[in-house]
């Protein structure tokens, strides 16, 4: 689920929490993913590529863009400091 957020500016965010959170986060960021596993098979890491831009996340972390277009990844308490939460619910 992708959450948003404003302050005079807005972000997209979503968690990656999961294998199923993986494909929001591509659309959301139109770059390429490479996931890290551990010898067990537990998600690691996933790791967003588009041409010299890295960016990195480990599971609980949110991956956002803003919308000026940049790519970052933070906590959700940066989120609720500098942002107030707008995303719809349904019912």
């Amino acid at each position: 689920m992708i959450r948003m957020f404003k302050s005079k500016d807005y972000v997209e965010a979503i968690e990656f929490k999961d294998f199923t959170s993986i494909q929001a986060i591509v659309q959301l960021t139109s770059m390429e993913a490479t996931i890290k596993l551990s010898n067990i098979g537990t998600l690691q890491s996933v790791t967003l590529r588009k041409a010299e831009e890295v960016v990195v996340a480990i599971p609980g972390q949110f991956i956002y863009k803003n919308n000026t277009g940049t790519i970052g990844v933070c906590d959700y308490k940066y989120l609720a400091e500098n942002y107030e939460e707008i995303t719809e619910t349904v019912e």
